[in-house]
């Protein structure tokens, strides 16, 4: 009976685009029904992960844009990209004050949803590992009519501020 070849440890070397090690990155495996596995990278950004179960791993880090690798000994170092940073506020459309809750979330300009909903308080909102381009920012709130869409150009490595203006709902006749 032929058996496939087990995995071998994955390793390698997490950089950013400049080269520098990404040290607390984390390489993750993902196998369903089950709790994710991940190994974080030392200050030199090196990672080992013994005998994973899944041909392919993701690599992930604060301010970077997530990157799936094989789950082998890599040579070449795996390069992030930074991610863009949208710093979003909402307010109240009349007065112009900063809403105290709600959530934000972002959609790609053909409607499809980025990511999940995403809470904010007084001070906003900071999203710090989106794809750089074009986004829509939509915000709902209790209370108010969903905001939105307010169009954003996001750039890697940038941070863009949106303010998302909310009408309160029409108070309904009884």
């Amino acid at each position: 009976m032929l058996a496939g070849p087990a995995l071998a440890a994955a390793t390698g070397r997490v950089v950013d685009p400049e080269g520098k090690p990404v040290g607390g990155a984390q390489v993750c495996e993902f196998i369903e029904g089950s709790p994710e596995h991940c190994v974080i990278t030392d200050a030199q950004g090196v990672y080992r992960m013994d005998a994973p179960s899944r041909p392919s791993l993701l690599v992930r880090a604060k301010g970077f844009i997530a990157k799936t690798v094989e789950a082998v000994p890599l040579g070449d170092p795996v390069a992030l990209e930074r991610a863009a940073i949208l710093l979003v506020t909402v307010v109240d459309a009349e007065s112009r004050k900063p809403l105290a809750s709600g959530r934000v979330r972002i959609d790609s300009p053909s409607g499809r949803r980025i990511g999940t909903f995403v809470p904010f308080n007084r001070s906003g909102v900071r999203i710090s590992t989106v794809d750089p381009g074009d986004v829509l920012v939509r915000a709902e709130a209790d209370g108010y009519e969903p905001g939105g869409p307010v169009p954003v150009q996001l750039v890697s490595g940038k941070e863009r501020s949106v303010t998302v203006p909310m009408k309160k709902e029409a108070r309904k006749a009884p």
